[in-house]
Formats: C-alpha cells, structure tokens, sequence
C-alpha cells in the first residue's frame, strides 16, 4: 500500500474516533442537560411522622421494621422486640434527605452492572429501602446499588440509585449504606450489673460436675474453690472472666422464647453482696448461643453484708429498695424471650468444668550456654 493511501486510511480512523467520541459525549450531554441535583422524594420531608413501617430488603436477607400500638418501634419477625430507635430515625430521615445529583443511565439492562437489579435478583442485587404509612401503602421506596463513597461524619455518601419501580439512575447522595445487620435494629441493651456488686457464680453444665467462682468482698480477686491437681487455669484471668459474663450485657438477636429450644442447659447463678440474684441458662445450637435470665432477691444475704458493713464501705451495692426494683426490671425486660449471644461473654456462659484447666507448665530446664566460662 502506497504512503499515500495509508495516510488517508490513518486520516479516516482518526475521523472514526473522533465522531465516536463526539457521540458519547453528546449522549452524555443530552442526559445531563439541564438538570438541577433535587430530592428524590421531595414530598415525604413534610410527612416523616405519617410513617409507620420501614422495610430493608436484599438477597435473601429482609428487616423490618414497625410502629405498635403504644407508638413505639419494633421488629414484627423478632415478636415485636423494642428496635433502636436512633436507627430508625437515620434510616427515614436519610430518606427523605436523598438527592439525586446527576442523571446517568436508563437503561434497564444496565440495572445489574451496578448493583441495581431487583433486591431478590441472582446477580446485581439491590438493596431495596421501603417506607410505609399507617395502611400499609409505600409512600417512597428506592434501590440503592454500588456505592461510590460511603460517607464519613457531616460528608453524605454518594451511590447509584433508582425509585422503585423506575428505570432512570440517578447517582444519589446522602445517607446510601442502609444497615442489612439485624443487631443494629435492635435495642441491644439488656441490663446493667456493676462488677463490684458480683460475689459469687455456681455453675452447672448439663454434663460434668458443677463448679464455684467467688471472693469474699468487692476488693477482693476471684478465686476457682477447686483446682483439679497437676492442673491450672487455662487463662490467668478466667475466673473474673466467667463471674463478669453478665457485666453490660448486650444481646446480638432476639427471638420470643418458644422458638429456641433450652434442652440440657448450662445453668450459672450469679449471688450479689446486695442479695440480688441472678439465673441465667444457656445452650449453644446450631443458631449460636442463646440464654434466658431470671432475677431475684435474697434478703437473708443483703442482711448479711449489712451487718458485715459492706454497704457503708462500697457504694455499688444497691439497697433493698433499689434491688427489688432491678429485679423487677430485668425480668419485665427478659420473661419470655431468648437472648443470642456472642464473643467471649457467650463462650464463658457455655463453659464447663475441664475447660477451665490446663496441664499445669513445668518450669523448663536452662540450656547449657556454650560460651561460658568453664566452672572453676
């Protein structure tokens, strides 16, 4: 081919390209032309209290969320246990804070390459976020798919977006990373008990013998009453381990009672100084760990520590007002439900006697150093 005729053909690519260019941009252009970042939903900030009813959906993962009767929040699939309200004002009001930014495409078939499918799709999945008012009709839904930037302190996050039900995509800013983890629903706190109130725990396995941790006043190291010989503790700190198991305890999910089997369970029985008692019973299935607990109070020891004087000298322990209303709190809070819990906390409540021992380590022999001086 003449040099001639390569430059022309040189000449016609580089038009190709550069009409193909053109093309793009003007698509580009036409999409975006005039338009003004807006709320997506710009008529629900007016009616945020009419909401009653939030539902997260994607996969095979779904929470929801729903006001009672008496105006609170909770979670329908987990018997009506009270949700974390903080949680649930984020979610509505972010909603109603969304901005769509800038248009991009409309095309449905482009819906799964980000993340914008249908919420129960097999590929490119989107998380769905629904509102409802009190007749169960959807006042605003959105699926949000692959997030650009998921926002850090008073910086909104930024992600592809579509209304339900539309097939324009938006890339939106605001609140764009909805949590799909159950826990962060909840209200998690169950209840509150100061280390310094603990005294002793018995603890009964469904198999093997029961065990004791206790001291004799609030100052005072936690001691295991038996050590088996040749043994020693399998951690240097697991007897204040296993009497704290119930200190700022949080539950990880919650199921009404019925649901979840307490066959054979670990049975431990945490005694405070002040006379308050506490039961708890514990399984571990193929869900997880779950406990159930149950407060009382044993006047008979509150005397006893009175007349020790331990009330004067530590201000933690509470009076016999104050633990009779504990109680009664902790089981108002508690009858009738199933608690999941995780970490360490729920590994000690499901501990049995042999678990807590090591063979107890020999002092190693000294190697013989070959450089030094020979003994004179």
């Amino acid at each position: 081919m003449s040099p001639r005729a390569l430059s022309w053909l040189a000449g016609i690519t580089l038009i190709a390209v550069i009409a193909a260019a053109a093309a793009v941009m003007l698509r580009q252009s036409a999409n975006q032309i005039d338009f003004e970042p807006q709320l997506l939903f710009p008529e629900l900030k007016g009616q945020i209290d009419a909401v009653t009813k939030l539902s997260i959906q994607q996969g095979d993962v779904t929470i929801t969320v729903a006001r009672d009767a008496d105006g609170g929040w909770g979670l329908p699939d987990r018997g009506g246990w009270p949700a974390n309200f903080d949680m649930v004002r984020k979610a509505v009001l972010g909603m109603a804070n969304l901005k769509a930014v800038e248009r991009r495409t409309a095309r449905a078939t482009n819906h799964a390459t980000l993340q914008l499918a249908a919420p129960g799709a097999e590929e490119g999945a989107g998380l769905q976020l629904a509102l409802y008012d009190d007749e169960d009709e959807q006042m605003a839904a959105i699926v949000i798919g692959k997030v650009k930037s998921p926002g850090s302190g008073t910086q909104p996050g930024t992600a592809y977006g579509r209304r339900l039900g539309e097939d324009q995509v938006y890339l939106i800013a605001g609140e764009v990373s909805p949590s799909l983890e159950v826990s962060t629903w909840l209200d998690r706190a169950l209840f509150d008990i100061r280390p310094e109130r603990i005294m002793s725990l018995t603890v009964t396995p469904p198999v093997g013998r029961s065990f004791d941790v206790l001291r004799d006043s609030p100052e005072d190291d936690f001691q295991l009453t038996e050590i088996p010989q040749d043994k020693e503790p399998v951690l240097p700190d697991i007897a204040r381990n296993l009497a704290h198991s119930v200190v700022l305890l949080t539950l990880e999910d919650v199921r009404p009672a019925d649901e979840i089997a307490m066959e054979n369970p670990f049975v431990s029985v945490h005694r405070m100084f002040d006379g308050m008692v506490l039961t708890t019973r514990a399984v571990q299935t193929d869900r997880g760990r779950w406990a159930r607990f149950k407060a009382s109070f044993d006047p008979a020891q509150a005397e006893r520590a009175r007349e020790a004087g331990l009330f004067e000298k530590y201000s933690a322990l509470l009076d016999a007002e104050q633990v009779r209303a504990m109680v009664s709190a902790i089981n108002d809070r508690t009858n009738g439900w199933a608690f999941k819990v995780t970490g360490m906390k729920a590994a000690d409540m499901t501990r049995d006697y042999f678990s807590l021992f090591k063979t107890r380590s020999e002092d190693a022999a000294q190697p013989e150093n070959p450089f030094a001086s020979p003994s004179r």
